[in-house]
């Protein structure tokens, strides 16, 4: 190949890459502002939405006050007051018009009869919105103002006395400051919009020389024409074509300040109005990504031109590289035998440090069962009051009931066995609370009622409480959350701070536990509040550490490290923080389960 024909040919290939470069830039620069526009036509249609239909509403409330209806049965005596009437409330309502249209199609009352441009004593009959009120219905009509010129929405309702049609209700929002807060309020800088209706008439716009103008040039029907009286439809003159190098893309060319602009249209319905709403995206300049995909495409092949360079000279230095290769390869051998030893090493060491985390986990139940025990002993006592009591009502029930079968009083010993089954009832509950709370976890998760589990907890150490004379103040939502975890350790949690607040308030007349448990977005949280001594402030960053204590709280050693563990393997956490009402206030904050999960 000679060198001019490479030359040639790179030169095509440049020219090629430039071309497809520069119809990508165009391709992103369209999707852009079609984007742009989607949402600027979503501000602009949500506005619209509102400006007009938040008027739909108000000449139905008008027609019902009692107060319109006693002054329109009045007339003609009540005229003055009727018009008076009206034009407070188009004040208040910041409506453009309000009038009364009576069943000839006359106006005889008017926000306006006192303005310069009034509606009093004009034929309206021939409005297609009057019409259909006289008829019962609800209206909504568009059209450009018959007296007044200015473009409107016009809402009707028919005004019923005693089941018969007495008058029409009219309320006209005026649009054209609709075309004047767009920009501001949807955002359309650089663009520009237009409302069309039925017949492809341009009804709003917020450039002037666009409206009641044609986008087909085809003349109205008679039934279009009484929307704008003897306003002429004049064609607007606009053509559509393709974008250049993103034929995907329309462009609609537009007259505008003596100028023909290209436009990216994007269009949407306002089916509610009857209209097409179109917002006009100015293109942004091309030249910018033109000379971007020039720019690169020359880099590019400047770069493969000096990779071809560099090619050649790395042809010189083949034989030393070579050389270089074989003596790195004797080192790679070396090297590789070295890292297979290292490699060994570490899986013994991972499989030595799982073995120790398993016996971890296994001394961590352990613990958590130790533990459990220990705080069935320090209930022993109480647990012993509780279930005596019961036990020598039982003995003082058999010898009674004894002596009377002997004597035949039957009835009186069938009463006394009730009593008796009674109170076997009772011992088993007890005995069933401290069996479920002994036996060992499955170190399973499931989903867990957190009121009941703070229910269970305190039916634990309630013997204990009744002993020492502490009270229970309780706070638990309608709706019990859920929780994943495991129903037997987190028992073991709460018990354990209960346990751990009873003897902290020890001999204290007004010691009482406020427990609450309260949600809040994805998380719940229990909070225990005891009303002792509180914790010193210089342990309260060492509270949770292992075998760690005070005089003041023996049982904390061993069993808050341990509760801490069981919370945050949930994926929750416990806190501790003296309270500000006084003692100490103990925190689990947990993730809210689906029942789904």
């Amino acid at each position: 190949m000679s060198k001019q024909l490479r030359w040639f040919l790179l030169l095509c290939g440049y020219l090629l890459v430039l071309l497809l470069a520069a119809s990508a830039a165009q391709h992103w620069n369209y999707r852009q502002l079609a984007v742009k526009a989607q949402h600027q036509s979503d501000n602009l249609a949500a506005f619209i939405r509102y400006e007009i239909g938040r008027y739909a509403d108000l000449p139905k409330q008008i027609a019902n006050s009692g107060l319109l209806q006693s002054l329109l049965q009045e007339l003609p005596d009540s005229a003055d007051q009727l018009n008076q009437y009206l034009f407070q409330l188009q004040r208040s309502a910041d409506v453009a018009d309000l009038y009364l249209v009576n069943p000839s199609g006359i106006v005889i009352a008017s926000s306006n009869a006192n303005g310069r441009i009034y509606y009093l004593g004009r034929d309206f009959g021939f409005r297609p919105y009057v019409q259909d009120a006289l008829a019962g219905q609800d209206a909504q009509y568009y059209a450009l103002g018959h007296t007044s010129e200015r473009r409107g929405y016009y809402y009707s309702v028919p005004v019923r006395i005693k089941g018969q049609i007495l008058a029409v209700m009219v309320a006209k929002v005026d649009l054209e400051p609709i075309e004047q807060h767009q920009q501001q309020i949807a955002g359309l800088a650089d663009s520009h919009f237009m409302v069309t209706g039925q017949s492809d008439e341009v009804f709003l716009s917020d450039v002037p020389e666009w409206r009641l103008t044609s986008l087909t040039g085809k003349p109205l029907s008679a039934q279009e024409q009484q929307r704008y009286i003897t306003q002429a439809i004049e064609p607007m003159h606009y053509a559509v074509s393709s974008a250049l190098l993103a034929p995907a893309y329309p462009l609609w060319r537009l007259p505008i300040e003596n100028k023909t602009l290209s436009f990216l249209p994007y269009q949407r319905t306002l089916p509610e109005f009857g209209w097409t709403l179109t917002v006009l995206a100015s293109p942004a300049p091309q030249q910018s990504a033109l000379w971007s995909a020039l720019l690169l495409v020359t880099l590019v092949y400047s770069s493969a031109l000096l990779a071809i360079w560099v090619r050649r000279e790395r042809k010189k230095r083949h034989l030393q590289l070579l050389q270089h290769n074989q003596q790195l390869e004797q080192r790679v051998i070396a090297r590789t035998k070295d890292l297979a030893e290292t490699n060994r090493q570490l899986i013994r060491q991972i499989e030595r440090r799982e073995q120790t985390e398993s016996e971890l986990a296994q001394t961590e139940q352990h613990l958590v069962q130790t533990a459990k025990l220990a705080t069935i002993g320090a209930l022993s006592a109480s647990l012993n009051h509780e279930l005596n009591q019961p036990l020598t009502a039982l003995q003082s029930y058999a010898q009674t009931t004894e002596k009377l079968i002997d004597k035949g009083y039957l009835d009186d010993a069938k009463t006394n066995i009730q009593a008796m089954r009674q109170l076997m009832q009772r011992l088993s509950v007890i005995v069933a609370q401290f069996k479920d709370f002994s036996r060992k976890s499955s170190g399973k998760n499931q989903l867990v009622q957190v009121n009941k589990l703070v229910l269970d907890a305190l039916g634990i150490v309630k013997h204990q409480c009744q002993q020492q004379g502490v009270k229970v103040r309780l706070q638990l939502p309608e709706q019990s959350p859920l929780v994943l975890a495991d129903s037997i350790q987190l028992e073991q949690v709460l018990v354990n701070i209960l346990t751990n607040g009873v003897q902290a308030m020890a001999g204290q007349a007004d010691a009482a536990f406020h427990i609450a448990v309260r949600t809040q977005a994805q998380q719940v949280s229990i909070h225990i509040r005891d009303q002792g001594p509180g914790i010193e402030p210089h342990h309260l960053e060492r509270i949770f550490e292992a075998f760690f204590s005070t005089k003041q709280r023996d049982g904390l050693g061993l069993g808050l490290s341990i509760s801490q563990r069981i919370v945050q393997s949930f994926g929750g956490q416990l806190e501790v923080r003296n309270a500000p009402q006084g003692g100490a206030e103990f925190i689990i904050v947990l993730l809210i389960a689906t029942t789904g999960s």
